[in-house]
């Protein structure tokens, strides 16, 4: 489908608006998320995550950083088929997990099921990012070495314990 055929497709165009305006309303309610979206139609979309993660620094260093960025792009025929490799893209270079390729920005959440919600998607970054999910298998990992690192260090996580959407808070007001 082209350019041209993707902004007048109405489902696709309903599921776009509706994707991000929710992503929008969920970063609203976040300290941790930013949702910027890049183009007009909105099928790219950044999300800056500020929440602790990891980095590898140099040969043996691994170091925390609270700042990630990763793209979203909702390809023409998204509700139809996925392919990960070309729905998200790790802006953040060195990220030590097992999930993020050392060598490529790949970034694997687990799951992509065609038509998935933003949100979720959000969601799921955010549990890897901040080790809440990640792989502990070195035959299924995108970075071995981040794998093995995980399994001996599991005592760090989850890096950030904070919730993606702060919780709502109830406070009944009494006159003294």
């Amino acid at each position: 489908m082209s350019a041209q055929q993707e902004n007048t497709d109405p489902v696709f165009r309903r599921f776009l608006d509706r994707q991000f305006e929710e992503g929008l309303a969920l970063a609203q309610s976040s300290d941790l998320l930013d949702l910027r979206l890049v183009s007009l139609p909105p099928p790219h979309c950044i999300a800056e995550f500020h929440c602790n993660g990891l980095v590898r620094q140099g040969e043996n260093e691994v170091a925390e950083t609270n700042e990630f960025q990763v793209g979203i792009w909702f390809p023409s025929d998204y509700l139809r088929r996925v392919d990960p490799c070309q729905i998200l893209r790790l802006f953040t270079p060195h990220v030590w997990h097992p999930n993020v390729s050392r060598e490529l920005p790949l970034i694997c959440i687990g799951r992509l099921m065609p038509g998935m919600a933003l949100t979720d998607i959000l969601y799921q970054l955010f549990e890897v990012l901040t080790y809440q999910k990640y792989n502990p298998r070195e035959d299924d990992s995108l970075n071995k070495a981040a794998c093995a690192w995980a399994r001996a260090n599991q005592n760090r996580f989850p890096v950030d314990r904070r919730p993606l959407k702060r919780r709502p808070l109830s406070l009944e007001v009494k006159p003294i």
